[in-house]
């Protein structure tokens, strides 16, 4: 059955190819009528070079097209039928249609032909192209925080500005939840890139918060996506079309971070090219102190205190190359390389004083780890558009290689200073992937009502790891020396439909079928494999009441699956009594989620969602901390039993007066965890709210204030204190607006945040208190130059996706 359904994947993208080379080729025409005319755009009066030339006869069938030349002309043959009509289309411009015209055995001068531009709309909300977004947009499946738009995002990363987005936190550890769930699939410019699988927390420290114009935030996301990430998806937007030759340049400096942005792009005719260059500096110091009580049967049978100090340089950066070539008004080539490097470096101190029965251990040690990675990636993408409005080819070739490095060395001293020993702990991982997408939409009937969205998506990677561990004061431990090799396949097609059912209801139901085969082998452990099916559906029920309320019902169902790191028996034992591994053994799980959400549109950019959501985990994977009898603790994931959460939230955008504005948002959830096998369960509530206000003082004189709060969180053995942070800076337009400085200040009001986890167990209870130093001051310089125009055209049916060509005015 399996290869049954390789195969089929395979003559079918054959098909799909063949059929979308097939529309490419014109309709060649015959006999004796000639028609030839020019396309100009009426605002401008440019020709239009690309456009769409379609000659349908009387009945509607098409009898020749073809596409205008450099000087906006065509001319054509088509088979003498009694009567034509002529429509021609270019991206941007509304359509033309000539009406029925009758042939008389001539040739035809159509003479010049002017299109109109169109205005730019979006799903849920409309927007008069101008020159700055609203903060936040609504549309049907997503909420879009449009980062640009605040002036605070001048400087910081990735990690910073989706602390803004609705429904999204960042812990003072810089983990990225969605609605208190971690497990997120996270996307750039629309498609999946390894490097925000591999270390998300990590990745998005290299991401400059200049360089990105939009955040998607997609909490049931339809069957077009992959099934991955439980608590939804986010696509984080960091190419903005532009037209002619310009560039943008961002730098930052402060007590905490220095960062580089370059973006340049050059438009020739159908080709456009840009290239994006960043680099990125980042300091984090934590201290920490933990105090844990060992249990037997409820008593306590040992104890530990550490407490223990790190300090942590990020730096790496990044530079991608795009080529994007126009084959025609309809028809887009596009490629691109991708290059990231990066490493974290740590040191720091820790001291141990351990008691156990009549054991007394006390030793202090220097701990050293490094962390680099080197990941390349490359993307080819074709996207082809008919003459049918929202009839759509797009396919996907990613190909990415990967190093990783990780090393620990530790340094242990006894009481009287003198060293007890040395422990290395090497793991070094390389790693190989590749994908091939095809998606496809087509409407059915004359005013498109109903449309089906389709597509099929193959996914391998193979990695490998080696590690070991070397002690000084003892010989090498076979058990905690090896290697690992692991080999994931993902099969996946899905189907989505879309009905317009009148009177203002929409219905979205879609399906998605994902076979995944994994396989890994261990040097010390027994081999790993796992073959399974998953059908995800969805349904989307849409209502919209008037012009300024509308409300969905979704149902969802979401997977996730374990990946290398998470199946990884690699212990790290930087900490001798607190050691992190990976767990070979780890099984799927699977989310199911129900959303009811209402979004109000009002006047001057107004807009408040509110949703209320429960979801339901019969597998959930959670980190989980195990103390031996030796007092040692081992954390690893592991498949918990069930979790489920039920909430609301809302999100609203507004004008208080006309040159203040608000983005306010807040969420309430019920939490709760059990495991039957391991005896534990927990629960609580939570409340997470952010807020930001840009208020313009003068023409060219910015004010932001922002802040978020959250009471805490639990996992199945613990829980968080509160965490919260705020923000200002000040903006000032320089230059003719071409240039601006922005100083930024975080948590200027205190010297560190403070954390307090919470842990328990059958064997253990341990309270430990973190202080994280952030508080830091930035000044960011900005510079555009060239003749940048943004592009403000109709964005393509794939949201990651946009033409080159820009309308100047409103249809009259």
């Amino acid at each position: 059955m399996k290869e049954l359904l390789k195969n089929l994947c395979r003559q079918t993208m054959v098909l799909m190819i063949l059929l979308s080379t097939t529309f490419l080729m014109a309709q060649t025409a015959a006999n004796e009528v000639e028609i030839k005319g020019a396309v100009v755009s009426a605002n401008e009066n440019v020709l239009l070079a690309g456009s769409t030339v379609i000659i349908n006869d009387a009945g509607g069938r098409m009898v020749g097209s073809t596409n205008t030349r450099k000087d906006g002309t065509f001319n054509l043959k088509v088979k003498s039928v009694p009567a034509i009509t002529v429509v021609i289309k270019y991206i941007g411009f509304n359509d033309y249609n000539s009406g029925v015209i009758t042939l008389k055995q001539e040739d035809l001068d159509l003479g010049r032909i002017y299109l109109d531009t169109k205005s730019t709309l979006l799903e849920g909300v409309t927007v008069v192209a101008s020159r700055k977004k609203p903060l936040v947009q609504s549309t049907k499946d997503k909420l879009i925080y449009n980062a640009a738009s605040d002036i605070s995002n001048k400087s910081g990363n990735a990690a910073d500005v989706l602390r803004k987005a609705p429904m999204l936190t960042v812990g003072a550890n810089g983990d990225l939840k969605l609605r208190g769930n971690s497990n997120i699939k996270v996307l750039i410019n629309g498609i999946p890139s390894r490097i925000m699988a591999k270390n998300l927390k990590e990745a998005l420290k290299m991401i400059p918060a200049s360089s990105i114009v939009s955040v998607e935030v997609m909490t049931n996301p339809s069957s077009k996506y992959e099934a991955e990430g439980a608590a939804g998806v986010v696509n984080i937007i960091t190419k903005k079309k532009l037209i002619g030759t310009s560039g943008t340049l961002d730098i930052t400096g402060g007590n905490l971070e220095q960062t580089g942005n370059l973006s340049l792009n050059m438009s020739s005719g159908k080709f456009n090219f840009s290239a994006v260059g960043n680099y990125s500096r980042e300091r984090e110091k934590m201290t920490s102190s933990l105090t844990r009580s060992n249990l037997n049967n409820g008593k306590q049978i040992g104890s530990l205190l550490q407490e223990s100090d790190m300090l942590q340089t990020t730096k790496g950066g990044s530079a991608s190359l795009s080529a994007q070539y126009k084959i025609d008004s309809l028809q887009t080539l596009e490629a691109s390389y991708s290059y990231w490097s990066g490493s974290w470096p740590q040191t720091g101190g820790l001291f141990n004083r351990y008691t156990h029965a009549d054991q007394y251990q006390e030793y202090r040690q220097k701990t050293q780890q490094s962390g680099k990675f080197n990941f390349s990636e490359w993307v080819l993408n074709y996207q082809k558009k008919f003459h049918r409005e929202g009839q759509e080819l797009q396919i996907i070739g990613v190909t990415s290689a990967a190093s990783d490095v990780s090393n620990y060395l530790t340094e242990q001293y006894r009481p009287d200073g003198q060293l007890a020993f040395t422990e290395r702990g090497p793991n070094n991982s390389k790693e190989k992937e590749w994908s091939m997408q095809a998606d496809y939409s087509h409407p059915f009937g004359k005013e498109g009502k109903i449309s089906l969205e389709t597509g099929m998506k193959y996914l391998g990677n193979n990695s490998k790891s080696v590690y070991e561990v070397l002690n000084s004061a003892m010989p090498v431990d076979p058990s905690r020396s090896g290697s690992m090799k692991y080999r994931q396949q993902v099969f996946s097609a899905y189907a989505t439909l879309n009905f317009d059912l009148g009177q203002e209801w929409t219905l979205r139901p879609g399906i998605r079928f994902e076979n995944t085969d994994i396989n890994a082998t261990f040097q010390n452990n027994a081999p790993y494999t796992r073959n399974f099916s998953n059908w995800a559906p969805n349904v989307l029920v849409l209502k919209k009441l008037n012009d300024r309320h509308e409300v969905k019902l979704d149902y969802n169902e979401r997977i996730r699956r374990p990946w290398i790191m998470d199946l990884n028996p690699y212990a790290n034992a930087a900490d001798p009594l607190n050691i992190t591994q990976g767990n070979p053994y780890l099984k799927p799980e699977l989310t199911k989620k129900l959303e009811l959400s209402h979004t109000y549109t009002g006047s001057r950019n107004t807009l408040f969602t509110s949703s209320v959501y429960y979801s339901s985990n019969k597998n959930a994977v959670e980190q989980i901390a195990r103390v031996d009898e030796k007092g040692i603790s081992y954390t690893m994931p592991d498949n918990i039993g069930e979790s489920t959460r039920m909430g609301v939230n809302v999100n609203t955008v507004f004008n208080p007066i006309k040159n203040w504005t608000v983005n306010a948002g807040a969420e309430v959830f019920r939490l709760k965890f059990r495991s039957n096998s391991l005896g534990l369960k927990n629960h609580g509530t939570f409340f997470n709210s952010s807020i930001s206000n840009t208020v313009t003082l003068l023409k060219d004189l910015q004010f932001s204030a922002s802040a978020d709060y959250g009471n805490g969180f639990i996992t199945l053995q613990g829980k968080n204190s509160a965490n919260y942070s705020y923000r200002f800076a000040v903006k000032k337009d320089l230059m003719n607006n071409k240039a601006s400085l922005t100083l930024a200040v975080i948590n200027p009001f205190q010297n560190n945040f403070k954390e307090t986890v919470y842990a328990f167990a059958p064997t253990f209870q341990s309270t430990q208190v973190n202080r994280f130093y952030n508080r830091s001051a930035t000044l960011t310089f900005s510079w555009q130059f060239g003749g940048l125009r943004a592009s403000k055209e109709k964005e393509s049916h794939f949201s990651d996706q946009s033409d080159d060509k820009s309308p100047r005015r409103r249809r009259k």
